[in-house]
């Protein structure tokens, strides 16, 4: 037979643990949102400077002659 002192700390330990593991998974969905909005900003910069790199070779100066004298 079990104590009431006993029941009622394995009462106390069981809700512990289960705000620990809340905790827990919201930490892990903070890091995953965090991370895919990185990979999300980072695909948006590389196909920035791919655009700019097309612009860029499209704009290059043309060189002119030189007069002769």
């Amino acid at each position: 037979m079990t104590s009431i002192a006993r029941t009622k700390a394995e009462a106390r330990l069981a809700a512990v643990q289960k705000s620990q593991k809340e905790v827990i998974s919201e930490q892990e969905e903070r890091t995953l949102k965090n991370r895919e909005n990185i990979s999300r900003l980072r695909a948006l910069r590389l196909a920035k400077e791919s655009v700019d790199q097309t612009q860029n070779a499209a704009k290059s100066p043309v060189r002119r002659r030189q007069k002769a004298r």
